[in-house]
């Protein structure tokens, strides 16, 4: 008797242990069969953007980001200056926010693929100033160790892998750019508006945010294409040739709220039959943003805990390596005196 309930007790032990070791992907277990255009993931815009700038869009850096639960990030590719070639992450220009190059950031994301084998992410990149091609990511991202990472999803092929197959592949980055996409050179970066379309991007009060297609202008395909909901607010700010977007980060509790951010999404899934599949946002630690992608993605937001963007503003391991550099003092001046304008706005 002793040796049958002893092996019925190891027999109940392990299927405990086999329920509770169940295959988790992006945090949930009900995503692992989902298709990866089926799901909704929070975008951080401008994800690089963290530093004690007035430009800055996020409040922590992208290591805090991924921690917290981020799982798609948008970069802007810029050359350095005083660099005919460095790829740095710039705002526009390096001379109003410069987080260092590209590299750097990427090897970080490499490290947090490598430390988390059972998450899907997404990278969206710009190339504000027109000034690489396609093949001029491949360096970087070589150097970095996130090409072994990158998926290759097939020109007009609009049948998503499930993110457990993309698991099981290793294959579980997806990597876009707005434009000068080469996909027969350069296979894993896909143009991103052949993929997904976006709603308008230029807010600068609540009252703006709207579910109508605005990038690309007339998508070919839009009932097959994913979508990104842009939900940020910010103010136009005229500097020399440039035109800096001031961030109202003053008023992010409210925009990324179930009122704002939530009532979009619903009024999106209305109009377009499908959840959005990318939450577009500034400040993503400020309302409820990861609790909305939660409801979204119709399952129970899992973290209890604090973010690490609020326990730790900027982290340790977000503040080695490059920094964002701060622009010249007399525009400092000027960028604040207007941020603090928009963010009453």
């Amino acid at each position: 008797m002793f040796i049958r309930t002893g092996f019925l007790s190891a027999l109940l032990l392990g299927s405990i242990s086999l329920v509770s070791g169940q295959q988790q992907c992006n945090g949930y277990s009900e995503f692992c069969s989902k298709p990866y255009n089926e799901l909704t993931y929070v975008l951080t815009h401008n994800s690089y953007a963290y530093a004690a700038n007035p430009a800055s869009t996020q409040m922590c850096g992208i290591t805090s980001q991924l921690a917290d639960g981020v799982r798609a990030l948008k970069l802007s590719a810029v050359k350095a200056e005083n660099s005919s070639s460095s790829m740095n992450l710039c705002h526009t220009s390096c001379s109003i926010l410069d987080a260092g190059p590209a590299t750097d950031t990427l090897s970080k994301i490499a490290s947090w693929l490598k430390d988390n084998p059972d998450e899907v992410l997404s990278i969206f990149w710009n190339i504000p100033n027109h000034d690489f091609e396609a093949s001029d990511f491949q360096s970087p991202y070589q150097s970095s160790g996130l090409l072994d990472y990158a998926h290759v999803q097939n020109a007009n092929n609009y049948t998503w892998p499930t993110l457990g197959e993309m698991i099981s592949s290793g294959k579980r980055l997806v990597n876009y750019v707005e434009s000068g996409a080469d996909q027969a050179s350069v296979p894993w970066l896909h143009p991103e508006f052949s993929y997904n379309f976006q709603t308008p991007y230029e807010n600068s009060n609540a009252s703006d945010f709207s579910c109508t297609i605005d990038r690309p202008s007339d998508p070919s395909n839009p009932s097959e294409m994913m979508y990104g909901m842009n939900h940020y607010l910010y103010g136009n700010l005229p500097m020399g040739s440039n035109t800096i977007q001031v961030p109202q980060s003053g008023s992010a509790n409210k925009t990324n709220s179930e009122g704002s951010l939530l009532a979009q999404a619903k009024e999106c899934t209305q109009t377009f039959g499908r959840a959005p599949n990318f939450l577009i946002v500034d400040f993503y630690n400020r309302g409820q943003t990861l609790q909305i992608a939660a409801q979204l993605n119709n399952v129970t937001f899992q973290n209890t805990t604090a973010l690490q963007c609020d326990a730790q503003n900027t982290s340790s391991d977000d503040s080695t390596g490059a920094s964002a550099t701060l622009v010249a003092a007399p525009f400092v001046t000027a960028l604040v005196s207007v941020a603090v304008v928009m963010t009453f706005l």
